[in-house]
């Protein structure tokens, strides 16, 4: 069975499709199927590992280029599609945050959290990040990531050799263990005061300042057309542009 696999001229073009479904679909399986097709390849001699771990490199470039473009257009629309949805939100919130101070770290790190990798390209699109750091950064990420789950597979596949069930088991073992790893590293390390000032909040609202539809505030919360910012609350404006007092 693993032979049959691993010789189909399809293959790759599964690899490459599924790696860059990922940063649209999130929680698709890019990285479980490049880890099973590196344990064929160990099995096999075929396809080659090079090409394997290149195929995935590939598809998640384009896929993470795609999402970019996606939050370029979408705009504050992406965080009213994900008001309700409490993980997502978070994986977003958390991305836009540390974009301003780790722009080049959080498009490389946030590939091996749970949804972080398609909050960080829409993040990166919905702020304006300049596109051509974006992609160079991507580009590094992409690498790395596809490299190490790539090769993991294979070592497994060359140590459990003849045993292809257990080397899949072993290296889905150590991919868990590393998204684990991951989202500790990211709960456990608070953003600095610096990164959340200088965030690219989209739009930063003073007192008195009328914003327009769709907006979105510091904290993430979206405000409806020609909404009046006060001191401490956000109030919409009524047809006779009457505004509330602050505090009430």
């Amino acid at each position: 069975m693993v032979d049959t696999v691993a010789a189909s001229p399809w293959i790759i073009v599964i690899v490459f499709v599924v790696a860059g479904l990922d940063a649209i679909v999130p929680l698709s399986p890019s990285e479980s199927t490049l880890i099973a097709v590196a344990v064929a390849s160990a099995e096999t001699g075929h396809p080659a590992i090079a090409l394997v771990i290149a195929a995935a490199a590939s598809g998640a470039f384009v896929g993470d280029v795609v999402s970019y473009r996606i939050g370029v257009r979408a705009g504050a629309g992406v965080l009213r599609r994900l008001q309700g949805k409490s993980r997502g939100l978070a994986a977003y919130s958390w991305a836009r945050r540390t974009l301003a101070s780790r722009g080049g770290q959080v498009l490389v790190f946030a590939r091996y959290l749970p949804g972080g990798r398609s909050a960080s390209a829409l993040a990166a699109g919905v702020v304006g990040y300049p596109p051509l750091r974006f992609q160079a950064w991507t580009a590094v990420g992409v690498s790395v990531w596809a490299t190490m789950a790539g090769l993991i597979g294979y070592a497994c596949g060359l140590f459990f050799q003849g045993r292809p069930w257990k080397a899949l088991l072993l290296a889905y073992a150590g991919a868990a263990l590393l998204l684990g790893f991951a989202e500790l590293v990211r709960r456990w390390t608070p953003p600095p005061p610096a990164e959340l000032a200088e965030a690219p909040a989209s739009p930063a609202a003073e007192e008195g300042a009328v914003v327009g539809e769709g907006a979105v505030l510091g904290d993430g919360a979206v405000v409806g057309d020609g909404a009046v910012v006060g001191e401490s609350a956000v109030v919409e404006r009524s047809d006779r542009a009457a505004t509330e007092p602050d505090g009430a």
